[in-house]
């Protein structure tokens, strides 16, 4: 009993210990979402930097892994997997819209006989409704991804400070609404409110890159201090947990608190 105490406070201490390793893993989050955010204002001037901000949004897709790879959250797991899979539908579905539009181009400017225009005029509409099939697909992937982080941040305040967590839940809905306004390209004013939508929500998400200012949960200390090999420790280590669920104990009554054992 004492050796699975002192195992389970060795793997607890170990546990908090690497919740520093977390809090640097969303420190960095953050920071790349800054440069996403920064990126993507300045995309208005420059294509160059949307393609900056890309490759920063999948460096901080790689933070969130670290991350996960610590607390194996499925909603984390979710998030990054459904943001990976709207960005691949969303290739697939801009690329088949290409080919379908030239292809109904070729239809109307080739010379060609009426049964040959038609058939490519039906394999351009066939091919242009898949690939807008892919492009919807790739919108919900994306709103279900932000609504899954959104999740593990309602699930897991006591990781964050209050303001942060606030900060933190709105820039996912901002950017649920903005994919949703994105989706609507055909209307001018919806796609200019996602894109600031976008941008406030991740500005919102880079505030993550000031969690290390902030001090460490109480809960989270970041140092294991291992009981002594000699039996007198051990003995005393013993009987400050309950030798029946393993729960610190306070030294006052007969009973353990958490279990209601007998601790004498």
């Amino acid at each position: 009993m004492t050796k699975n105490i002192l195992s389970n406070e060795i793997k607890k201490g170990y546990i908090k210990m690497s919740n520093m390793d977390v809090r640097k893993d969303f420190y960095e989050f953050g920071r790349n979402m800054q440069i996403v955010a920064i990126c993507t204002v300045l995309s208005i001037a420059t294509g160059v930097t949307g393609l900056i901000a890309l490759i920063f949004i999948f460096i901080a897709l790689g933070n969130i892994k670290n991350a996960n790879l610590k607390l194996n959250n499925e909603y984390l797991k979710q998030f990054r997997s459904k943001y990976i899979r709207a960005f691949i539908l969303r290739i697939c579905g801009t690329i088949v819209l290409i080919v379908g539009v030239i292809n109904i181009l070729f239809g109307v400017y080739m010379p060609m006989d009426i049964t040959s225009y038609w058939i490519t005029v039906s394999i351009s509409i066939i091919v242009i409704t898949s690939g807008l099939v892919f492009m919807i697909t790739s919108v919900f992937a994306e709103i279900k991804a932000w609504k899954n982080l959104k999740r593990f941040f309602e699930e897991n305040r006591s990781m964050f400070p209050d303001n942060l967590y606030f900060e933190l839940i709105e820039g996912c809905d901002k950017l649920k609404t903005a994919t949703l306004l994105n989706a609507l390209f055909f209307l001018i004013i919806t796609i200019i409110i996602g894109f600031i939508y976008q941008i406030i929500g991740y500005f919102k998400l880079a505030k993550l890159n000031n969690l290390m200012l902030y001090d460490v949960p109480k809960t989270s200390p970041t140092q294991v201090i291992l009981p002594e090999s000699r039996s007198s420790g051990i003995n005393e280590v013993a009987s400050n947990f309950c030798p029946n669920c393993g729960s610190k104990l306070s030294g006052l009554g007969k009973f353990c608190p958490l279990c209601g054992s007998d601790i004498r």
